[in-house]
């Protein structure tokens, strides 16, 4: 196994109702641990709200955390000011979802590429221009297309376009924030196989938050799964996928489509809703849709255990 580059330690982040808090708090991210190695991909999945986003905003400290310890590179940045954590930003960087909003429709893709390169990276403009280029070539546009501007582009263009921008300072990590989900399927596959090869070449990790289990198995080496701003289960791709231990993510595979017609794979439908995060369940946070749940469940919250080599989960009966 590489070193760790990211480690994640009792993360918490909780976003204040009304004034002073007087309504209480959102609990988006409530005591979360995670470990990014080099060259690794961690795939994040969970239902919308579940907290995976701001997971990826806290790594990348775009949001304060309320609690806990990020380490990126052995160094502590969970506190750090904007200007201590000037000199980190080139090595963590990030991929959004919607790659039009990402991009200043006012600046040419080759300035919007070469701005970090001036900035970040000490080159000249002349030189950042010419190395925008360069990448733009490396993620499958021509060079030409230096000169135009984002609304000349298809989504897809454009999500290449923002991955240039990302990888030109040659960062250790990338937060790729659903990169995929605004994008056509059969361009979905190309995005997932250029960031592969980039990784392949460069050793980037990459921390890749997305709601598309088959895109998640399709890239991650492992995978945690969140619910309501907790992870539930982690685990290798493999063992994940073929044996899942909690019974959210029994429910969240099962909802997969099955290319076979003739597959008897059977649905789990969970009943009720997500529970509010301002007021979460006591026990496992799960209990109140879980098809399983006992009494224990209402009162008892679960440990995050190891169940299998390498394999975890939070619940009793796993």
């Amino acid at each position: 196994m590489n070193e760790p580059l990211l480690e994640i330690k009792g993360l918490k982040k909780y976003f204040p109702i009304g004034r002073n808090a007087k309504g209480g708090s959102v609990k988006a991210v409530d005591d979360v641990n995670l470990t990014l190695y080099e060259g690794e991909t961690l795939g994040i999945v969970g239902e919308s709200g579940c907290g995976k986003s701001t997971v990826g905003r806290l790594v990348l400290r775009l949001l304060d955390p309320t609690a806990g310890d990020i380490r990126f590179g052995g160094v502590s940045i969970g506190h750090l000011s904007q200007r201590q954590l000037r000199p980190l930003r080139k090595d963590m960087q990030c991929v959004f979802q919607d790659p039009y909003a990402s991009l200043n429709p006012r600046m040419s893709v080759g300035s919007a590429i070469a701005e970090p390169l001036v900035i970040q990276g000490g080159r000249s403009r002349k030189e950042a221009m010419k190395e925008a280029e360069s990448l733009l070539e490396t993620v499958g546009l021509s060079a030409q297309a230096a000169q135009l501007y984002p609304h000349e582009f298809s989504g897809g263009q454009r999500q290449r376009i923002a991955i240039a921008r990302a990888i030109s300072l040659d960062p250790k990590m990338i937060v790729a924030d659903e990169a995929v989900s605004a994008l056509d399927v059969s361009i979905q596959a190309q995005i997932v196989n250029l960031l592969g090869s980039l990784q392949k070449r460069t050793r980037v990790s990459y921390l890749f938050v997305s709601h598309n289990l088959s895109i998640v198995r399709n890239i991650s080496d492992r995978v945690a799964v969140m619910y309501l701003g907790r992870i539930v289960e982690m685990g290798s791709r493999d063992s994940l996928f073929a044996e899942p231990l909690h019974p959210y993510t029994q429910a969240l595979l099962s909802s997969v489509p099955e290319p076979d017609v003739d597959s008897k794979r059977e649905r789990i439908v969970l009943k009720g809703e997500v529970p509010n995060a301002a007021n979460p369940p006591a026990g496992c946070p799960f209990h109140p849709r879980c098809p399983y749940a006992t009494e224990r469940c209402a009162v008892e919250r679960p440990e995050f255990r190891e169940v299998k080599p390498g394999h975890f989960a939070s619940c009793h009966f796993a």
